[in-house]
């Protein structure tokens, strides 16, 4: 790279870059996910919402404002990214023949399996007391999390979230359109984690391969204790170190019963009558 190259217009184009990008991501992750489970499918999904308590405006606006300033770090953090690209010391291609397309599509399970470690490590190190309050208490306002939950971060968090990118970028060789797919996955799944609605069938999460993937009962959990459950897709490592809450499985299979029974409390005349 020309260093000379480094000018105020530069890193206004950099960061003019990263902002269309990180709040585009952004948005189509959280929105989608709010606009189709939310509003879309709330009443379809009823019987499998979570916990009882729905998030008031208030929350959902505290974890914008917490977002945003999320998008912030992420940008200061992108102007970093793209020039160290220029400097050749990631992985990254832009030729599918230069490995193949067999390793186009295994380097984005590799890169999210070597995410789910970061994060899981990461996610345990903030839960330190010393570090806590610090780190990522702020997350943990979100008790009852909404789909916007998923970058409600304090900057530190934000940073140690985004820091996985370039320590990727440099051990993995990926295509960036293999890149580009696994930020959207991170962004699609964070969303879902937080959106309080179990999504998967009550048989899920005990069959051989597909109970390797967290569900959402996993991550609410995780929200409701501040504690235990700490990984992202997988439960792998939750699993291996003893940090998986010993009732998830029951709680996965049971997720939303609270609603039938507090449904069938109701008398047939009043059924149908909006709450206060």
């Amino acid at each position: 790279m020309d260093w000379s190259t480094f000018t105020l217009d530069h890193l206004l184009a950099r960061a003019t870059h990263g902002i269309e990008f990180e709040i585009f991501r952004y948005l189509l992750g959280t929105m989608s996910v709010f606009v189709v489970i939310w509003l879309g499918l709330s009443h379809a999904l009823r019987y499998r919402k979570i916990r009882k308590p729905t998030p008031r405006a208030r929350q959902i606006r505290s974890e914008l404002f917490w977002s945003a300033m999320t998008v912030l770090v992420f940008v200061g953090m992108d102007i970093l990214i793209f020039d160290a690209a220029e400097l050749g010391i990631f992985q990254t291609y832009d030729d599918v023949s230069k490995y193949g397309w067999a390793w186009f599509f295994t380097s984005i399970l590799v890169m999210l399996i070597a995410h789910d470690t970061w994060f899981y490590w990461a996610h345990r190190f903030m839960h330190l007391p010393r570090f806590y309050k610090l780190f990522h208490m702020r997350h943990h306002r979100s008790h009852n999390p909404t789909p916007f939950t998923a970058y409600s971060f304090a900057p530190l968090e934000a940073v140690v979230e985004y820091a996985f990118v370039p320590v990727g970028l440099m051990i993995i060789p990926i295509h960036e359109t293999g890149f580009y797919i696994v930020m959207m996955i991170m962004i699609f799944k964070n969303a879902f984690a937080h959106c309080g609605y179990e999504l998967m069938p009550k048989s899920w999460a005990r069959l051989p391969v597909l109970g390797w993937l967290t569900s959402v009962t996993h991550h609410d959990m995780h929200h409701e204790r501040a504690s235990g459950n700490y990984g992202f897709y997988f439960t792998w490592w939750d699993r291996w170190m003893g940090t998986e809450h010993r009732n998830y499985l029951e709680r996965f299979e049971t997720a939303g019963d609270w609603a039938r029974r507090t449904q069938a409390d109701v008398k047939p005349e009043t059924a149908l009558v909006p709450a206060e």
